[in-house]
Order: structure tokens, then sequence, then C-alpha cells
């Protein structure tokens, strides 16, 4: 009897996940493409160019400036200017560290278009567009603290724009479906398995054993379990981690609230990590290991300091 449940349950779930994963999977991967091929129209590059007469009259250096401008459209492109203008001589230390400060919105803008649009919103809802916009908030933050660190010690000089390489609409088009099928045949998999599990445990009263055994923490924090479990599932992977909001807040296991929560605190966890392994090579490759290294946790460390106070701001509302 208690197997014919189990299986019974596990039936029904896996209908429902085929069902939402379908569903879902239409919305994003249509938006992926849209977004996919604007992109790459050089549409980020055109708010750049809006912004360069703004930029120049903040007297910022030029390699600086088209850096920060690079980085709406390729933030690796935007901080190998940056390690040229080091390079030639015409970018000091201070100001490269002011400039990679710079750019943390046009690169998180970048990262939007490709990952929060087309993903997170279509998956989360009203939830996801507040995520995003914490996100946005977070890297403005440091872009205004690079500005203000820039706008001290950098050196006015000539300015240049960079040059934005744009495709013919059936290369584009054929770029974007190739990025779009390449996203789907790792998304959807996740997508699938991550809603199942939530589902299933859910329903066989998992998420009730976990309550108790973390109950003392999180009361002392006046969060739901489940938050945990959001966050550990961050730091495994993140797309796991938006897939499972998404299923709990289906199931009403978590609020609007307390995924935020669970997601903030999972990207306080995978910090570390996610520099080491994105941010780290990079820098160290570009700026070496020394000065690379401090550019990184400098960005690290500041984000962090964000991330808490945004934290303890949700935990206050």
């Amino acid at each position: 009897m208690e197997l014919e449940f189990y299986l019974n349950t596990l039936i029904n779930t896996l209908k429902i996940s085929m069902l939402y994963t379908a569903k879902i999977s239409i919305i994003i991967l249509l938006t992926m493409f849209i977004v996919s091929y604007i992109m790459n129209t050089g549409a980020m590059g055109k708010i750049g160019e809006s912004l360069s007469p703004i930029l120049r009259r903040l007297k910022i250096n030029p390699f600086s400036i088209s850096s920060i401008l690079t980085c709406f459209f390729s933030p690796t492109i935007g901080y190998s200017i940056l390690a040229e203008g080091l390079k030639e001589n015409k970018l000091n230390k201070k100001e490269v560290i002011g400039t990679s400060l710079a750019n943390s919105f046009p690169s998180v803008l970048s990262h939007t278009f490709t990952f929060f649009i087309p993903v997170v919103i279509p998956i989360l809802g009203i939830t996801g567009v507040l995520f995003v916009l914490i996100r946005l908030g977070v890297a403005f933050a440091k872009t205004v603290i690079g500005f203000l660190y820039l706008s001290i010690i950098s050196k006015d000089c000539n300015f240049e724009m960079p040059h934005i390489n744009k495709m013919d609409k059936k290369e584009n088009a054929k770029k974007s479906f190739n990025s779009t099928l390449r996203f789907a045949k790792r998304l959807i998999p996740i997508m699938f398995f991550m809603m199942t599990l939530v589902i299933y445990l859910s329903k066989i009263g998992f998420f009730d054993y976990v309550e108790r055994f973390v109950e003392p923490i999180t009361n002392f924090l006046h969060l739901n379990p489940n938050v945990g479990i959001l966050a550990l599932t961050e730091v495994m992977n993140v797309h796991a981690a938006i897939v499972m909001a998404g299923g709990f807040l289906n199931e009403d296991i978590l609020s609007s609230k307390e995924v935020l929560i669970g997601l903030i605190i999972g990207n306080v966890m995978t910090l570390s990590s996610r520099y080491a392994k994105h941010s780290l090579p990079l820098h160290v490759s570009l700026f070496g290991p020394k000065f690379g290294t401090k550019i990184v946790m400098i960005n690290a460390i500041i984000t962090l300091l964000l991330d808490i106070l945004i934290i303890m701001g949700l935990l206050l509302i």
C-alpha cells in the first residue's frame, strides 16, 4: 500500500513536471533567441554610444571610459582594454581598480539580457523581477563607488570610442538559434529534474522533516528552513536553484521574500567559488597573479558587504 502511494505520487509528479517544463521552456527559449538576436545587432554597444557624451564630461582616463563602454557588450574585451592601458602606462593601478568597480553595472546589465530576462523572470515571475532589480542595484552601487574613486584619482586625456562589430541578419539568426539550442540542452534537463524533485519531496512530506531538523537555526533567524535548502542548491548550480525557487513558489512552500533571501544567501555562499572559477583566471591572465587577485578580492568584498546589507534589510521587512 505504501509502495503504491509513492509510485502514484511519482507518476503524478512527473506529469506535472513535464507540463510545467514544456510551458516554461517555450517561453524561456523564445525569449533567449530574441534577446540573443538583439544583442548580436550591437544593441548593448548602442547603449554605450549613447552614454559616451556623459562619460566624456567626467574627465576620466579614456582607457577607463572605453573599458566601461565595452563592458556593455563584452566584459572580457572591456577588461582586456584595461590590461592594455596598464601595460602601455596609460593607466595606473588605482585607475584599473576604480574602473573594475565601475564596470560592474555594464557587465551585470549584459548578463541581465543573457540570463536574468530569458531564464529568471519567466520561472520566478514578479519575484524574479525583484531579484534582478536587487542584483542590478548591487552592481549599480559598485559602479557608483568606482566612478567616485575614479573622479578623485583619474587623469583626463583624449577620448576614444571602442569599435563594435556587427553581424548580418542571416548570420545573426543562425548564431542566435545555435546558442539557444546549446542553452536548451543544459537547462531543460535541469529544469525537469529539479521541478520533479521539489514537487515529489513536497508531496511525501520531506520538507516537513527538514523543517524540524533545522528549526533551532531558522527560528533564531525567523526563516523557513527551506530557505537553507535553496541557498545550498545555488552553491551547487545556479540554474537548479532558480528552478527550485520556482517550484517552492508554485507549491507555496516559500514566499517571495523567503525566495529572495535564499537566493541572496546562496549568492553570498558561492561568492568565493564563483570569483575563483570565473573572475580570478581572467584577471590573473590579464594583470598577473598578485594584482589580478587584488582586483578580484576588492570586488568580492564590496559585493559581499552589499549582499549582507540586503539580507539584513529583507529580514527586517
